[in-house]
């Protein structure tokens, strides 16, 4: 039976994941296969860019090649927006304990993600996202909508990443994702949206103490 499990999703991740238009978006190297161009996030100022997004908004629009930003050890305080004109990128952190994304809007729904993702063919590694506004959630704040993440680009796929907030902890909106040994925390709607996704081998936190409403 695990055998035919498997098989399943193979095929349904080579269906999502094989790109069928002209030209290779990444370099080869004897039988191996490299992104184009390589970009170093250093929170200290040791890398190309000292913050996230500014390694994102340095892609060119309209981008046909593997970028991989590799982004070090760290808490970085900031909203990261891939937007839907710049696929092929690469987040690839070190460890999630280790490097971590915490913003804590709340206003909108919509306004909240810490890390918004709109573009086709991201690919995201060893990076945790967090919404603070009520996490962890015993803060004071009182409980509401606080995204940690919105993915609506097609062909998306987290591989050891977490999510955590408390209501509305990651919102897979649309398009087609895969997530990788992920941990998601939270209490209420918590996964929600109108995306085809697959989570394979996952963890859920669910906190039990919490209040109706706060």
């Amino acid at each position: 039976m695990w055998i035919i499990i498997r098989g399943i999703i193979l095929v349904l991740m080579m269906m999502i994941f094989v790109r069928g238009n002209e030209g290779e978006p990444y370099r080869r190297v004897g039988s191996k296969k490299f992104a184009w161009k390589t970009l170093i996030v250093d929170k200290k100022g040791h890398g190309n860019f000292s913050t996230i997004q500014a390694a994102i908004d340095s892609v060119p629009s309209n981008n046909r090649f593997w970028v991989s930003i590799h982004i070090r050890p760290g808490l970085y305080r900031e909203k990261v927006k891939i937007p839907y004109d710049k696929p092929y990128i690469i987040l690839k952190g070190h460890r999630k304990r280790r490097t971590k994304v915490v913003w804590d809007d709340h206003l909108t729904v919509a306004q909240s993600p810490t890390f918004t993702s709109s573009a086709d063919n991201i690919v995201v590694k060893s990076i945790s996202f967090v919404n603070s506004y009520n996490y962890p959630w015993k803060n004071g704040n009182p409980r509401v909508p606080a995204v940690a993440a919105m993915i609506t680009g097609d062909k998306s796929s987290f591989y050891r990443c977490g999510f955590y907030g408390v209501q509305d902890t990651l919102w897979d909106n649309q398009g087609r994702h895969y997530y990788h040994r992920c941990t998601i925390q939270g209490a209420v709607d918590f996964i929600f949206g109108a995306a085809q996704s697959i989570f394979q081998v996952f963890f859920l936190f669910i906190p039990t103490n919490l209040s109706p409403t706060s």
